[in-house]
């Protein structure tokens, strides 16, 4: 499924979290055949428009992920996705991803408005537990990114895919509800996700105040 239309204003970045269309297609595959793009992602091959096509295709109609185009106010086209995967479990939890593909908007908190919006979709509407997500070692500031919503590493998996003559390691996050804490932690939140779980719920009434559907 794609995700309902979203407007993001944090720290004075405007974002939209929107549905995709046929028409942004071409930023796609003009993207995502870019090895700088898929250094730090699961693919390693070129995409063609046919192959965009039918990602397109089997996401408008697989209700266990729902997917957003991400456009910054100053952009004519969306710069990036965020989805949340796993939605049909039945343990309140789903996992998480981002790619920011236009370079010209990294580092502007571009990510940061959008896992504000998607996060608080996955806490509020789908009532989410939980989310997990990855990053690779070298790409911190996807990790920063992430721990400012509240996401903690739980583990870090060693050489996890082969770029450019070399192993790159994993780390593994976790989102946990801050509602949710006694219920998953009967005996007492651990040290290691205390500062992650008091992020979450600073990042989740932020989000509430700076999320809005038009």
């Amino acid at each position: 499924m794609y995700g309902i239309t979203m407007k993001v204003t944090h720290k004075e970045r405007k974002v939209t979290l929107r549905a995709l269309c046929k028409e942004d297609l071409p930023e796609l595959v003009k993207h995502f055949s870019s090895m700088k793009i898929h250094m730090y992602t699961k693919g390693l091959f070129a995409q063609t428009l046919e192959n965009e096509v039918e990602w397109y295709e089997k996401n408008r109609k697989d209700p266990d992920s729902c997917v957003w185009g991400i456009q910054p106010q100053g952009s004519d086209v969306v710069v990036g996705v965020t989805a949340l995967h796993d939605l049909s479990g039945r343990n309140n939890s789903c996992s998480s991803g981002i790619i920011i593909w236009d370079s010209a908007w990294w580092g502007k908190g571009v990510a940061s408005a959008a896992h504000m919006g998607r996060t608080m979709f996955a806490a509020d509407y789908l009532n989410c537990f939980t989310i997990r997500s990855s990053v690779r070692v070298e790409n911190e500031a996807s990790r920063k990114a992430l721990e400012r919503m509240g996401y903690s590493i739980w583990g870090t998996e060693p050489v996890a895919v082969p770029r450019a003559g070399r192993w790159l390691d994993t780390h593994h996050l976790k989102w946990i509800h801050p509602n949710m804490v006694e219920f998953f932690f009967p005996a007492g939140l651990p040290e290691k996700y205390r500062e992650g779980v008091e992020k979450a719920k600073i990042a989740l009434g932020t989000a509430r105040r700076e999320v809005t559907f038009p």
